[in-house]
């Protein structure tokens, strides 16, 4: 994203006093609004200051931005949020989930102290008072080991919302099958009842036609001893 010839190297005691510390660390941070700072705190001597602000300049227009950039043995970590910035330099050794958890604390603690009000604020207003914050939680998430620890913390309750997201789409999506289910039982009880409604309908039609089958053969066998009895009797069967 940057090329190497934007920044200025920083000076090899400076770097060589980086890199002999015992332990990684938050050596740098900032908070600004686009290019404008309001305030900075550095735990180290150097050029990071300029670096920092060259990556201001070259930031994409963009409400949401979480990004690294690496620069020789150290890593810039950037949080865009709701018009502000915030920025913090650690050693390479320290990877991405402590300086963004330290850039999520300090967004967090700078925005409930100043809300909209840093929208318009002049550069360094808020300095004198927010770089004692700053080196403080700069020096927490460097050397307190509990610091790390209250992230996988918070990266466990996260992953417990996404395993219950989950178990909540299972369950919606659980009770669309079961509302299939009740539609279809439903339909089901809808044809058996046209069923039955059916049956007993055509066992009327056939007990009318089987009646009038047995009345009209009543009525032929009747008939039939009749012209027997007739014919071999006469007509008013008062001849045998």
């Amino acid at each position: 994203f940057f090329h190497s010839r934007l920044f200025v190297v920083f000076f090899s005691e400076n770097m060589a006093a980086s890199s002999g510390s015992s332990r990684d660390q938050i050596l740098y941070a900032l908070v600004s609004r686009g290019t404008i700072v309001l305030a900075e705190c550095s735990a180290t001597q150097g050029n990071a200051n300029t670096i920092a602000r060259r990556i201001l300049e070259r930031l994409p227009a963009s409400d949401s931005v979480r990004q690294s950039y690496t620069q020789d043995r150290h890593l810039f970590h950037i949080l865009t949020e709701e018009g502000l910035t915030f920025l913090c330099m650690s050693d390479e050794g320290m990877g991405r989930r402590v300086p963004f958890a330290f850039l999520e604390e300090i967004r967090s603690r700078f925005t409930q102290a100043y809300g909209s009000a840093a929208l318009t604020a002049l550069a360094y207003a808020y300095n004198t008072e927010f770089s004692r914050i700053l080196h403080q939680q700069m020096e927490y998430f460097s050397f307190n080991p509990n610091a790390d620890v209250i992230n996988r913390v918070r990266g466990e309750v996260n992953d417990v919302k996404n395993i219950m997201m989950e178990n909540i789409e299972k369950v919606l999506d659980r009770g669309e099958k079961i509302e299939l289910l009740i539609d279809k039982t439903d339909q089901l009880q809808g044809d058996a009842f046209a069923f039955r409604r059916n049956t007993r309908k055509l066992k009327r039609e056939m007990w009318w036609r089987n009646f009038r089958l047995a009345c009209g053969i009543g009525i032929g066998v009747i008939l039939l001893v009749y012209f027997i009895s007739a014919m071999a009797c006469g007509v008013k069967l008062n001849k045998c």
